[in-house]
């Protein structure tokens, strides 16, 4: 009988020691860093859209003051010194009201004569006005009774540039 020998396969083992031994290597490996911040910007593109808009909220439109009839309006003017009706200047509550209600009457009459909703009440702030005085003139209207429907706030318009 003859024995027939296993046959093995040998495969070779590095250790890490002996004189052929490599050091350990320095280089990052950039693959895992460059899936996480493809997930991260993935992320940041989604979720961007949907922070900071706010409510959705029809916003006033913009008209022109002369395209109200004359008589069917009445401005507020306000500044460092006080509200001024027309020509008039007022620093105290209650006589601006007093005066407003019956310029509102007024008004009132001409916009029903003409056909249209109401006066509107246009309040002019001076650009380099405080606009915590502003605001206080705007809760004296407020707190007026002549049941004014529409008031507008008056701004300058930018002028467009780069034209031809």
């Amino acid at each position: 009988m003859q024995h027939i020998g296993k046959r093995t396969r040998r495969i070779e083992y590095h250790s890490g020691k002996g004189p052929n031994a490599e050091g350990p290597t320095s280089d990052i490996n950039v693959t895992p860093l460059v899936d996480v911040c493809l997930v991260l910007l993935i992320i940041f593109m989604v979720v961007t859209p949907m922070l900071g808009r706010g409510r959705d909220v029809a916003l006033p439109i913009t008209m022109i003051a002369e395209q109200h009839k004359e008589g069917d309006q009445v401005f507020v003017s306000v500044d460092d010194e006080g509200a001024w009706i027309e020509q008039d200047l007022y620093k105290e509550k209650t006589t601006f009201v007093a005066r407003l209600e019956e310029d509102l009457k007024i008004a009132t009459g001409k916009a029903a004569a003409t056909g249209a909703k109401g006066p509107i009440l246009f309040v002019k702030g001076h650009r380099d006005t405080d606009y915590g005085r502003v605001r206080t003139v705007m809760e004296w209207i407020n707190q007026s009774e002549s049941g004014l429907g529409q008031i507008a706030l008056v701004v300058e318009m930018a002028e467009q540039g780069g034209g031809s």
